[in-house]
C-alpha cells in the first residue's frame, strides 16, 4: 500500500516535471524563432522602405559614377544592355530605331541600375539619365508680390441675416470653401466687385443666379437665389479672395531663359490652403524693415516694404544684376516662376553661378542657407540637412533642415515667414530652397529640391515661348 502511494507520488512529480520542462522548451523555441525572425523582418522592412522612398529615375552628368550617397548600405550595379530581339521586320526595326533616337535626343543616354542592399539583396531597378549640369545664380534677395486670381476663391461661407431669419444661399446651392467661382450670371468673374455686381443684378430682378465654379480641377454649375440682408444688400453668403500680396525670397535666376524661381511653394489661400489660380502677377523690389521673432507655437515673419526701384537677383557673389520688375508666369505648388522685365537683366559670368545639385546628390549633413533678414542684402547662414525624402506627394517637403547659425537664431529664432525660397547650398551646389517652418520648433523647417524648381522653370519658360 505504502509502496503504491510512493509510486503514485513519484508519477505525479514526473508529470509535473514533464509539463514544466515542455513549457520551458516551448518558451525557448519561441524565443529562438523570434530571435531568428527579427533580422528577417528587419530586412523585409528595409527593402519595402527603400522601394517606396527611392525615385524610379535619377539624373546625372556621369552615369558611370552613379551612387546613392546618403544610403551607404545600398550599392548601385549597372545592368547589362538587353539584346535586341532578332525576329523583327525591317520596317518595325526602323521605327524602333527612330523612337529610340528621339528618346535619347530628349533625355540623354539612359542606363539601368540595380540597387542592392548590402551589395546582395535586390531592392529595385532604377533608370539613370545622363544630363548636362545646369548653372544658375543663387539669389536670397527679398521681393514684393502683387497678384490677382483667375476667378474668386471661396475662403469661407457666411450666413446672411435677413428680416425673416438667417440663410446661406451658397451653402444651399452646394458651394464649399475652396471652390473657385469662374462665372456668375454668364459673366466671367475676375474680382469681388464683379461677383457682387452679378449677385445684386440677380437679386433685384428676382432671378436665379447661375454660378459656374471649379472644385478639384472639375467644373460644376449651381443655381442660387441671393438673399436680401437686413441692411439692404443682396448677398450669396460667401467670403471670397481675389488677390494676394506679400514678400518672399528669390531662390535662383537662370540667365539662359531670363527667368527666376521663388518661394519654393505656391501662393495659397490662407484659409483653405488651395493654390490660388493666377490671372495676373507682378513682382517688385522689397526691403526688410524688421523681424517678428519666431518661437515654439508662434511662427515669426519678416516685416518688409515694397520698393519702386530695381532689385537685385545676385546678391551672393557680388556684381549685382538689377531688374526693374518681373511678370509672374505661373503659380505652382513648387513656387513662383517669374520672367524678369527690363533692359538691365543680369548676364552672369561663370564665377557668379553655381551648379544645381541633382536630387540624389543631396545628403544629410552640413549646409548653408542664403537669406535676407535686414535691408536688401542676403547673407549666408550655417544649417544642417537632417533628412532627405524623394516622395513626390509633397515635393515642397523633400528636405528637413535645421538652422545652426547662432546669429540667425538670435535675430529671428530660426526660420520665419518671408524666408520661403531662401537657397540651400551644399558641397558648392544649389540643392534646394526653404519652404516651411515647423510651428513647434522654428529652428527647423522643410525644403524642396532645386532640381524640381529648375524643371518647373524650364517648362514655364517653354510654355511662354509657345504662346
Amino acid at each position: 500500500m505504502r509502496t503504491g502511494r510512493i509510486k503514485r507520488k513519484l508519477a505525479r512529480k514526473k508529470r509535473r516535471f514533464s509539463r514544466r520542462f515542455l513549457r520551458l522548451l516551448r518558451r525557448v523555441a519561441r524565443g529562438a524563432a523570434l530571435a531568428a525572425g527579427i533580422p528577417a523582418l528587419a530586412l523585409i522592412g528595409a527593402v519595402a522602405y527603400f522601394q517606396a522612398a527611392l525615385p524610379d529615375v535619377y539624373y546625372t552628368e556621369d552615369p558611370e559614377a552613379f551612387s546613392i550617397r546618403q544610403y551607404r548600405i545600398l550599392d548601385a550595379v549597372r545592368e547589362a544592355e538587353e539584346a535586341v530581339p532578332a525576329l523583327i521586320g525591317t520596317a518595325d526595326a526602323e521605327k524602333e530605331a527612330e523612337k529610340l533616337a528621339e528618346s535619347l535626343k530628349e533625355a540623354g543616354e539612359t542606363s539601368r541600375f540595380s540597387l542592392l542592399l548590402g551589395g546582395v539583396l535586390p531592392v529595385k531597378t532604377v533608370s539613370v539619365v545622363q544630363t548636362e549640369t545646369r548653372y544658375v545664380v543663387p539669389s536670397g534677395n527679398v521681393f514684393g508680390l502683387k497678384m490677382l486670381t483667375d476667378g474668386a476663391v471661396v475662403a469661407a461661407l457666411s450666413p446672411v441675416e435677413t428680416s425673416s431669419g438667417t440663410v446661406c444661399p451658397a451653402r444651399q446651392a452646394g458651394l464649399q470653401a475652396g471652390d473657385i467661382i469662374l462665372s456668375a450670371g454668364g459673366e466671367e468673374i475676375d474680382s469681388y466687385d464683379a461677383l457682387a455686381a452679378a449677385v445684386t443684378a440677380a437679386g433685384e430682378s428676382g432671378t436665379e443666379l447661375a454660378v459656374v465654379y471649379e472644385r478639384k480641377g472639375e467644373e460644376h454649375t449651381a443655381g442660387l437665389s441671393p438673399a436680401l440682408s437686413a441692411d439692404g444688400q443682396w448677398l450669396m453668403g460667401v467670403w471670397v479672395r481675389d488677390s494676394s500680396a506679400g514678400i518672399g525670397t528669390i531662390t535662383f535666376y537662370d540667365p539662359g531663359s531670363g527667368c527666376f524661381a521663388a518661394l519654393g511653394h505656391g501662393v495659397c489661400d490662407a484659409d483653405t490652403g488651395i493654390l490660388l489660380p493666377l490671372q495676373w502677377g507682378k513682382v517688385c523690389g522689397a526691403t526688410v524693415l524688421g523681424v517678428t521673432r519666431g518661437s515654439a507655437g508662434s511662427p515669426g515673419e519678416l516685416e518688409g516694404a515694397f520698393l519702386n526701384s530695381a532689385f537685385s537677383l545676385s546678391g551672393l557673389l557680388g556684381k549685382d544684376g538689377l531688374v526693374s520688375a518681373g511678370t509672374v508666369l505661373q503659380n505652382l505648388s513648387c513656387g513662383l516662376m517669374v520672367r524678369a522685365d527690363g533692359d538691365s537683366l543680369i548676364r552672369a559670368a561663370d564665377n557668379q553661378m553655381l551648379p544645381v545639385g541633382a536630387a540624389q546628390e543631396v545628403h544629410s549633413g552640413e549646409a548653408q542657407i542664403l537669406s535676407t533678414i535686414s535691408g536688401s542684402e542676403p547673407q549666408l547662414f550655417s544649417a544642417q540637412i537632417e533628412k532627405v525624402s524623394y516622395s513626390e506627394d509633397e515635393p515642397s517637403r523633400n528636405l528637413v533642415i535645421r538652422i545652426t547659425d547662432p546669429a540667425l537664431i538670435a535675430a529671428t529664432g530660426g526660420i520665419v515667414q518671408g524666408m520661403s525660397g531662401s537657397p540651400i547650398l551644399q558641397d558648392g551646389k544649389l540643392v534646394g530652397a526653404v519652404t516651411h517652418v515647423f510651428v513647434s520648433d522654428p529652428e527647423k523647417g522643410y525644403g524642396i529640391f532645386a532640381e524640381t524648381m529648375l524643371t518647373a522653370l524650364d517648362e514655364a519658360a517653354e510654355m511662354e515661348k509657345a504662346g
